[in-house]
């Protein structure tokens, strides 16, 4: 009877030890329970529809609960304080926009450039300077715009989407090296710049297509010149800022990162599945839709080279700019 009772608490402890191992390992398998994507800007806003459209795949890929959360406060200043108090696990992920590099530049937040690892760039939605056309409008082209800005700092106003924001940093660059200075007037959004815009209180709009696609079609404005690499597809009669002779290259991008010390095996994870989330044709459609094309989509080391590039610029904008953290 000794002999039995030694042998089931054996196997009673075997049992228990190989159902705790078996426990650990299914615990360990990421992901095992639900992801918060947080986002800093408000529900309907482009960064929240990115968000949104990659998740409808990658909830299916990873077979996981993602539940994407706004935190909204100081340019993406509280979601990245609060991605720098989460464990490094993968469970907190966020989007990641230019406003953010903009807040860890200004040092207007506890996380900086090395903390944070990139997953994925899913947009680069281009900047276009936009000029009237409404009753034959003011300017026929960019350089009427140029032209006139040369005459005197301050004589072109242009509208921009708050300051310290992408249309500022984007309308300073193309500014400086069109070697002129431009007027910043601030608006909530690009609804609003369009109003002033055919309202003629601002002599030019910095815009992306999806914002000025409707007065467009209307024949009410046009893009004088985008600040990207190549002509869009959609737009092939307007010049880019390069073609001008204006080494300037802008765009509205958005991404994905997570805390730096997050596992290189929960990583890689998240970069194959946001990869192949944005390979379906929903995300493909989304994209052509906004009249951006397959090489916003930057994957992995390229997503962070990408950032490390950019970081320098926009650290030195916010310091011409005069907002920089003293």
């Amino acid at each position: 009877m000794k002999k039995f009772k030694l042998g089931l608490v054996a196997a009673l402890a075997i049992g228990f030890l190989w159902q705790s191992a078996t426990s650990v390992v299914a615990e360990d398998k990421y992901p095992s329970k639900q992801i918060n994507w947080y986002i800093h800007s408000s529900a309907g806003g482009g960064t929240d529809v990115f968000s949104r459209t990659v998740a409808l795949r990658l909830r299916r890929i990873l077979k996981t609960n993602i539940v994407i959360q706004t935190m909204s406060g100081g340019s993406g200043a509280r979601m990245l304080n609060h991605l720098m108090e989460a464990p490094a696990d993968g469970y907190t992920i966020n989007s990641f926009t230019n406003s953010n590099l903009a807040t860890m530049a200004r040092g207007n937040c506890n996380a900086t450039r090395e903390d944070v690892i990139g997953i994925v760039r899913g947009c680069y939605d281009p900047q276009s300077l936009v000029i009237s056309t409404k009753d034959g409008g003011i300017y026929k082209d960019i350089q009427e715009v140029l032209a006139k800005a040369k005459t005197k700092d301050g004589a072109i106003k242009v509208g921009v989407a708050h300051m310290a924001s992408i249309d500022h940093v984007a309308a300073h660059e193309f500014a400086k090296a069109a070697g002129v200075k431009f007027e910043y007037v601030p608006f909530k959004g690009g609804g609003e710049i369009l109003v002033a815009l055919l309202g003629k209180v601002i002599d030019m709009g910095v815009l992306n297509p999806s914002e000025f696609m409707g007065q467009f079609d209307a024949g009410n404005v046009k893009p004088a010149a985008f600040l990207v690499a190549d002509r869009l597809k959609a737009f092939p009669d307007t010049p880019t800022a390069k073609e001008l002779g204006y080494d300037v290259e802008m765009a509205t991008w958005r991404g994905v990162v997570v805390k730096k010390g997050t596992p290189d095996a929960i990583v890689e994870t998240l970069r194959a599945a946001f990869k192949k989330s944005m390979s379906h044709s929903i995300y493909k459609n989304y994209l052509e839709d906004n009249s951006m094309g397959p090489e916003s989509i930057l994957i992995g080391k390229d997503w962070d080279d990408f950032l490390d590039a950019k970081y320098p610029v926009w650290k030195d904008a916010m310091t011409e700019l005069g907002y920089m953290k003293k």
